[in-house]
């Protein structure tokens, strides 16, 4: 949806535009758990994201909280959580690069 689409972009593009333009920071934080979506915060080092969201896969996992897992990313380091996924027996799927053979292999 383009903003020049004039009736189909009324007050949700103009909704949507104030939601997605981040603040400083963790901007996005607020409006996405106002929106519905589990937020978590987790320091600015370059690997506390990845191993967050590994740590949090792995758990609900654990406690056979999901029947699948959609990743949407071109990120090798999520290779294991597909392949615990396959033992578990559950579903995949992964959006991302077309290029990433790891990715794809494991899914």
């Amino acid at each position: 949806m383009r903003e020049d689409d004039g009736e189909l972009c009324g007050k949700e593009c103009h909704a949507a535009r104030d939601i997605l333009t981040p603040k400083v920071g963790y901007g996005l934080m607020d409006e996405l758990k106002r929106a519905g979506f589990w937020v978590g915060k987790v320091s600015d080092k370059p690997p506390a994201a990845d191993s967050a969201l590994r740590n949090h896969t792995m758990d609900i996992m654990d406690r056979r909280m999901v029947e699948r897992i959609v990743l949407v990313t071109a990120d090798s380091d999520f290779v294991e959580i597909l392949k615990e996924a396959r033992l578990r027996c559950l579903k995949r799927v992964v959006l991302g690069d077309d290029n990433d053979v790891a990715l794809k292999k494991d899914c």
